[in-house]
């Protein structure tokens, strides 16, 4: 199984490959990207499609070295956002996309529905894996499996002493991830404690 994965998920298509490919188009065209090949992840997920969601795998080209990284060439995983939001908007229903780079640890999801603001969430691997899960209602584990394979998926699965919605497994829940209203709550509060140690240290 490949480090690198991009899988987008998305909510009753039926099977509609072709108008997927021509939302991906549109949005690879407007920053000069190849389309790239896409197919059904087979066989689906166990739990996936009682959740109510397809899965579809996009072919990436290999691994940029440090040369093109430092290029001002675009990459298709840092389309993701713009993916799951085209996607959105075109089939009208959620959608979600996931890139696991496994090599260096790192992953990205992003979820966004018709009409609402997107969320994404990016850091290590496991726990991007835990809120795509959380955003898809569906058991993290089965992600981990999915992206990542044979002794790797077990490795993951073993990291992970918090699952929380892991059959079998007890300890308290991952807090969820703030929003953009949380974050802006934070740097507001974070800013009026500046403002106020400032007053503070004038009046003394």
């Amino acid at each position: 199984m490949p480090h690198r994965r991009l899988v987008l998920f998305l909510s009753d298509v039926e099977g509609n490959l072709t108008a997927l490919r021509q939302t991906l188009k549109r949005v690879c065209e407007a920053v000069d990207l190849a389309t790239p090949e896409v197919k059904w992840v087979e066989p689906p997920p166990e739990g996936l499609a009682d959740a109510g969601w397809h899965a579809v795998e996009l072919e990436l080209p290999p691994a940029p070295g440090r040369k093109a990284r430092k290029s001002e060439q675009p990459f298709l995983e840092e389309q993701l956002d713009a993916m799951s939001q085209a996607l959105a908007q075109d089939f009208r229903d959620r959608a979600l996309g996931l890139f696991v780079d496994r090599e260096h640890s790192y992953a990205r999801s992003c979820i966004s529905g018709p009409g609402r603001p997107s969320k994404a969430v990016e850091g290590e691997v496991l726990d991007v894996i835990r809120q795509a899960a959380r955003w898809l209602d569906v058991e993290t584990g089965m992600l981990a499996r999915l992206f990542g394979g044979g002794n790797a998926a077990r490795n993951l699965l073993a990291a992970a002493v918090d699952f929380g919605n892991e059959p079998g497994r007890s300890g308290p829940p991952a807090p969820p991830e703030p929003d953009e209203d949380d974050r802006f709550v934070e740097a507001k509060l974070t800013q009026a404690r500046a403002y106020m140690e400032q007053y503070l240290n004038t009046r003394k």
